[in-house]
């Protein structure tokens, strides 16, 4: 009797002890990771197309920084197209491996082994030769802006060319310029919950401590801008040629840059602000004032919610622009022949139709940029 009672208390003691380690790896496990490499000094430059590795726990979640995609081939056109899930999947841990629920095939799949899991150290295996280290982060959402605009451009190949604008009332303004479905210009309303896990991610990156340009060594790569906004005035601009920039800042874009894949898009009305524009530089006979794509877009959504009116005034600067050829998308009547502003009212010439003048409110160069923004002319070009 006693034999079989130091038994059962032996297996009842085991099985606490079992749980007990697991709710232990369970544990150190939430919270955030990156993975720990020789990129650590600000000397050396990423490789090509290189991006950090980083990962979340929740109880019940994982999140990947780079997030869940793959490029699937359109089976009419044959071309690639982005499938994109997310960030986040479920996952579980069973004795001392990692199971996500692939978001694609919504099937348990093995991850990774846990070789190591400290309070501020894990370590993961996927292999018998694949080792993944990793350190915790603990760093804090320092959100300094109330919008975001987002912009990427062309690189040498199939890169998504958009621009996107989200504030902090869920407003989204979206603009899908080549190798995006759809194209065109659109607005959208989310849920709080997309548009504050966005801000939280820009606000980890510490924004108002970083530079206003990173630049990769290799050619080719597509540039993205960033341009972040506090009551209506543009605080920072980040310029960042082949996503150069701190991995904060990179895993930043993966929600926002596509974010147009998982939310409804309504398509904005014809006007004549619909056709594609980017304006580039400010000028006047002496001086002129270069601007980035993403401070083109959000000037673009302040004259879009601006006043049409029919007041004179003595322009200061023309604008520079760039405007495709018309297309089975633009209409003729929109091209543009010329635009030219104050600050504050926009007034823009076009080719078969009348001009039309916009009041913003206020002036925009006098509110968002400085003297020392402003280049002079050395020549009439």
């Amino acid at each position: 009797m006693k034999k079989l009672k130091f038994i059962s208390l032996f297996f009842i003691l085991s099985f606490v002890s079992c749980k007990s380690d697991k709710q232990k790896v369970s544990n150190n496990l939430i919270g955030e990771w990156t993975k720990i490499n020789k990129l650590k000094s600000d000397n050396i430059p990423p490789p090509p197309f290189y991006e950090p590795f980083g990962i979340g726990f929740t109880d019940k979640k994982i999140e990947v920084f780079n997030g869940f995609k793959q490029y699937d081939q359109d089976s009419i056109t044959k071309k690639r197209q982005l499938n994109y899930k997310g960030t986040f999947a479920d996952y579980k841990v069973q004795a001392d491996s990692i199971f996500i629920l692939n978001p694609f095939n919504e099937k348990w799949e093995f991850k990774w082994k846990i070789k190591k899991n400290l309070s501020d150290t894990l370590i993961l295996t996927s292999n018998d030769s694949t080792i993944i280290k990793l350190e915790r982060i603990n760093s804090d959402s320092n959100i300094i802006f109330d919008q975001i605009i987002f912009s990427s451009s062309y690189c040498y190949g199939s890169c998504p060319v958009i621009d996107i604008s989200i504030d902090n009332k869920n407003k989204i303004y979206f603009h899908g310029e080549n190798y995006v479905n759809p194209l065109g210009f659109y607005e959208s309303k989310i849920d709080s919950v997309k548009t504050k896990y966005i801000f939280s991610k820009f606000g980890k990156a510490n924004i108002d401590s970083l530079q206003k340009d990173y630049r990769v060594g290799h050619t080719d790569d597509a540039t993205i801008t960033t341009t972040f906004i506090k009551n209506g005035e543009i605080v920072k601009t980040i310029h960042d040629y082949g996503k150069a920039g701190p991995k904060e800042l990179v895993w930043a874009y993966v929600p926002i840059e596509n974010l147009y894949t998982q939310i409804e898009l309504d398509e904005l009305e014809n006007n004549q602000l619909n056709s594609k524009i980017e304006f580039g530089n400010f000028k006047n006979a002496n001086h002129f004032l270069p601007i980035e794509k993403s401070e083109s877009f959000f000037l673009w959504t302040e004259i879009n919610k601006s006043k049409i009116v029919t007041e004179k005034f003595n322009f200061k600067y023309s604008i520079t622009y760039w405007q495709p050829e018309t297309d089975k998308n633009d209409k003729e009547q929109y091209k543009i022949d010329k635009i030219e502003t104050d600050g504050r009212f926009f007034k823009f010439y076009y080719k078969n139709q009348q001009p039309v003048t916009y009041d913003l409110g206020y002036d925009f160069i006098e509110r968002n940029f400085d003297e020392a923004d402003f280049y002079e002319n050395t020549n009439d070009n």
